[in-house]
Formats: C-alpha cells, structure tokens, sequence
C-alpha cells in the first residue's frame, strides 16, 4: 500500500522554510496591533482598525456573483510559498498604492501553518479560471507540477526552478479567516530606516522572537 502523501512530508523534501505575505508599512502596525492576519471578510469586523487598514486592492474577484462559491474565499489569507507573487506586488506598490507614505514589508511565517485544519493549495492565482484547489499533501505537491494552466492559453513550467518554489509564482496558499502571529518568525524589509522603524514597533507591541532582515531583493521574488 502507498502511503498517503503528508503535508509534512511535501514540506521537507521540498525544503520549504517560509510562507510569505506583504503588506504595507500601515497594515503591518494593524497586524502587529491585533497579533494576527485577518481575511478580508474578517477585517470589516475589527472597527478600531478603520483607519490603518490598507487592502492592496479597491475590490476582490472573489466577492462577485460569478465567482467559484466553493468555499467564501474572502475569508481566506493570501500567502506565497518561499517567494512573493511579483506580480501581485507590482500591482499593489505600482498601480495601487502610488502615493503618501507607504512602504513595504514581507511577513515570513513558519511552514508548519500548512498543516492546520482548512488550509487550501491554490496551483496558480486563486481568481484565474483554470486554477485547482485541494487540502493536504496532495493539494500541496499539485503546486510543483510540472505544468500549471492558469487562463485558457496560457500554461506555464517548472523548467529550472528550485524544488521549494511553486511552478506557477502566483501559486496561493489559501489560510482561513485569521492567522495567528506565532507563527510569525521573520519580517523583510528594504532599507534600514524601515529596519529601525519595524524593530520599534516589535518592541512596541512587546512581540519577541522575530527577526527584522534587510534584504532589497526579496521583493523581486521569481517571476515566471
């Protein structure tokens, strides 16, 4: 009999050590506020937080009547599997948010979140069409397919890249409603003014035990 493929398992050969999701310099002092991520279903919740909340989209796919009703998928957090989705941020640093004060970060948060109840593997952007979604082992080992559909048309392949990255970098793990901060092991950010200034706020909400990295190139990701 075959053993039944675990998440644990796809983790380890796969040597994935971080799950990634970036924000702005204000949604990360709501997160850090709250100790935890929130869905977009669970932010409007959370009034106290009105004013430095900072969606990095005007509107959601998800919440349009068309859209896959599965699972209600704005009560999901995005995240990314060892790098970003570039995508995804040049839309939200470049097209969305282009003005004011806002800078960025990226949260780096221990793989051992993917085992928990309810978590979903996207195998390209959760709104693309030709996108599959599963639980577990499976569902997990599905994002390094050879090959990933993501439009009609439009597939894309693992080629050259490292066995801890997803073939598709849109690829999407799926967390529901709310994730917790300790889980939390690391925050990357570009200069060492935003180094000083997150280091501060670590203190601030008297959360230990994470790392502040400087590290430019970690927002270029691996784009495919």
């Amino acid at each position: 009999m075959i053993a039944e493929l675990s998440v644990e398992g796809v983790v380890a050969r796969r040597n994935v050590s971080e799950l990634l999701h970036f924000t702005s310099n204000h949604g990360l002092v709501g997160i850090l506020e709250i100790k935890s991520i929130l869905s977009r279903r669970t932010l409007p919740e959370e009034d106290h937080l009105a004013h430095i909340a900072a969606p990095t989209s005007a509107a959601r796919q998800e919440a349009e009547s068309y859209f896959d009703k599965q699972e209600d998928w704005l009560d999901y957090i995005n995240l990314s599997i060892s790098e970003i989705n570039r995508n995804y941020f040049k839309f939200a640093s470049e097209r969305w948010h282009t003005s004011g004060d806002r800078w960025w970060v990226i949260l780096s948060f221990r793989p051992s979140l993917l085992s928990q109840k309810d978590v979903y593997f996207s195998t390209t952007n959760n709104v693309y069409p030709e996108t599959l979604r599963a639980k577990g082992g499976k569902g997990l080992e599905a994002l390094f397919a050879e090959s990933i559909a993501r439009k009609p048309g439009w597939t894309v392949t693992r080629k050259a890249r490292s066995d801890n990255l997803p073939t598709c970098e849109q690829a999407e793990v799926l967390f529901p409603s709310r994730l917790d901060l300790s889980y939390l092991q690391a925050i990357y950010v570009a200069n060492e003014d935003h180094s000083d200034l997150v280091e501060g706020w670590l203190s601030l909400y008297k959360i230990s035990g994470v790392s502040v990295r400087i590290d430019a190139s970690k927002f270029n990701g691996q784009p495919n």
